[in-house]
C-alpha cells in the first residue's frame, strides 16, 4: 500500500510539473503571464499585464465559458535571467498551461527555450521572425517584423517623390540589425538606395554625432528599428534640438511619446494597433485598468487570452489541447483585430500593420490609405 501510494503520489507531481492537470483548481482555469512590470522594459509588461486582464474581466463577465480564467503573473523585472526563471516556475513549479509574454526579444528568446522543451503553449507579442520560426510552441499574436517592416517600404514607395531619399537608422540589438537587414532588402526591391546607413549601440547619452550624420544626408525619411523607447526619445528630441528636417518612421515602442515630449509630434510609427483611432471601446478597456496611454501591446495582449479563452472552451485545458486547438483558430475575431489564424506551420500572426502619426494629441493613421 505504502508503495502504491508514493507511486500515485509521483505521477500527480509528475503530472503538474509538465502542466497536464490543465491548471485547473476547482472552476478556474490559471495560467501564466510573463512580464517585464519593473526594470527598463516597465511599459512593456505594464501593457502586457493591462490587456491581460481587460480581457479577462470581460471573458468572466460574459458568462460564454465554462471555466473562470485566472492570470498567474510573473514580474520577471526586464531581466533576461528572471524571466527565463520565471517561465520555468511556471510551467514545471506552477504545472500552468500556457504562458504569454514577455515582450523584449533579448527575453522571449530563451524563455520560450522553457516552454518548448516543456511543451507548453506560448503566446507571445513578440516581432522577430525566429520566434515563430524556431519554437513550435509559439503563436504570435502581434505582426511579424518583416511584414511590418514592408508596411514602411510600401508607404515609403508610395510617397517617395523623385529626388527625395530614405536613410537607416538603428540599434545594434537583435531587433535593431534584423530589422535594419529586412528593410534594405524590401528596398532594394522596389529600387531604393538608402543614402545613408547607421547602427548604434543602446543607452547613448548623445547622439548628436548620429544626428550630425544625417543632417549631411539630408534623407526625406529615416527608418528606425530600436524598440527601447528611451532611446528612441533621445534621437527625437536631439533631432529636433539640431533642426533635423527628416521625417522618422519607427517602431510603436511603449512610453516613447511621454519621454519625447514635444519632439514626438510628427514622429511616424508603424504598429498592428494605435488607441482612439482604431478602436475607442477596446481604448477605455485598458485605460480603465490604469494604463493612461494603451498601446499596441496591451491590445494584442488582450487578444491574446480571448483567443487562449476559446482555446481551452474548444479544446480542453491542458497544454497538448490547447496547442491542439490554437492551431485550428480560424478566422478569429478579437477586439483589436480580426481573423486571427493559425495552423501547424502557420504561428506568424496578421499580415500587415498600419502606420499612424502622431499629433502631438492623438494619433491618425497615415497608412495603409482609407
Amino acid at each position: 500500500m505504502a508503495v502504491t501510494a508514493v507511486a500515485a503520489t509521483l505521477a500527480l507531481a509528475l503530472a503538474g510539473c509538465s502542466g497536464d492537470d490543465g491548471g485547473t483548481d476547482g472552476d478556474t482555469f490559471k495560467f501564466a503571464v510573463v512580464a517585464e512590470k519593473t526594470g527598463a522594459y516597465a511599459d512593456y509588461g505594464l501593457q502586457l499585464e493591462a490587456g491581460v486582464k481587460a480581457a479577462v474581466e470581460d471573458i468572466n463577465a460574459s458568462g460564454d465559458y465554462d471555466l473562470e480564467f485566472e492570470p498567474v503573473v510573473y514580474d520577471c523585472q526586464s531581466d533576461k535571467s528572471i524571466c527565463v526563471q520565471s517561465a520555468r516556475d511556471a510551467v514545471n513549479a506552477d504545472g500552468l498551461p500556457a504562458v504569454i509574454g514577455p515582450i523584449v526579444s533579448v527575453d522571449i528568446l530563451p524563455t520560450a527555450e522553457v516552454t518548448e522543451r516543456a511543451k507548453v503553449p506560448h503566446l507571445v507579442m513578440a516581432v522577430l521572425n525566429q520566434i515563430t520560426d524556431d519554437y513550435d510552441n509559439t503563436f504570435r499574436f502581434s505582426t511579424q517584423s518583416d511584414r511590418s517592416n514592408q508596411t514602411v517600404v510600401d508607404y515609403v514607395k508610395a510617397k517617395l517623390q523623385p529626388g527625395e531619399t530614405v536613410a537607416i537608422v538603428n540599434a545594434t540589438t537583435d531587433f535593431g540589425k534584423g530589422g535594419a537587414a529586412q528593410q534594405k532588402e524590401q528596398l532594394a526591391e522596389v529600387d531604393i538606395e538608402p543614402v545613408a546607413e547607421i547602427a548604434h549601440d543602446p543607452d547613448q547619452a548623445d547622439y548628436t554625432p548620429l544626428v550630425t550624420q544625417l543632417k549631411q544626408a539630408d534623407p526625406t525619411y529615416v527608418l528606425l528599428s530600436d524598440s527601447n523607447p528611451a532611446d528612441i526619445a533621445k534621437l527625437l528630441r536631439q533631432s529636433k534640438e539640431l533642426g533635423l528636417q527628416s521625417q522618422w518612421i519607427g517602431a510603436d515602442a511603449s512610453g516613447t511619446i511621454d519621454l519625447a515630449g514635444d519632439a514626438a509630434e510628427g514622429y511616424m510609427t508603424v504598429s498592428p494597433w494605435f488607441p482612439n483611432a482604431d478602436n475607442q471601446e477596446l481604448t477605455d478597456k485598458l485605460m480603465a485598468q490604469g494604463i493612461d496611454n494603451p498601446g499596441w501591446i496591451s491590445a494584442m495582449a488582450y487578444d491574446a487570452t480571448l483567443a487562449l479563452a476559446q482555446a481551452v472552451q474548444d479544446g480542453g485545458t491542458s497544454s497538448e489541447e490547447i496547442t491542439k486547438a490554437l492551431e485550428s483558430l480560424s478566422g478569429f475575431d478579437g477586439l483589436a483585430r480580426q481573423g486571427w489564424t493559425f495552423s501547424s506551420d502557420d504561428r506568424r500572426g496578421q499580415e500587415s500593420s498600419q502606420i499612424a502619426n502622431w499629433n502631438g494629441q492623438q494619433y491618425e493613421i497615415v497608412w495603409p490609405e482609407s
